[in-house]
């Protein structure tokens, strides 16, 4: 579903679209939708996650 501020779809950022990538690589068949958004919010989750971690870790290196 598309909102008003991004007219060009998904994924909108860098972790929405490596969690994207990811599960283009998975094998998804046999999966309900809610079992495939489900493993991309997870995605994103731990992807934004991991940013977070490299950019503070970056932070407290200057």
């Amino acid at each position: 579903m598309m909102d008003a501020t991004n007219n060009s779809g998904f994924p909108t950022n860098e972790v929405e679209a490596l969690a994207l990538l990811y599960l283009q690589h998975q094998s998804l068949s046999g999966l309900a939708p809610e079992e495939i958004y489900d493993k991309y919010a997870d995605a994103v989750k731990r992807i934004a996650k991991e940013k977070e971690q490299g950019q503070n870790e970056q932070d407290a290196s200057y």
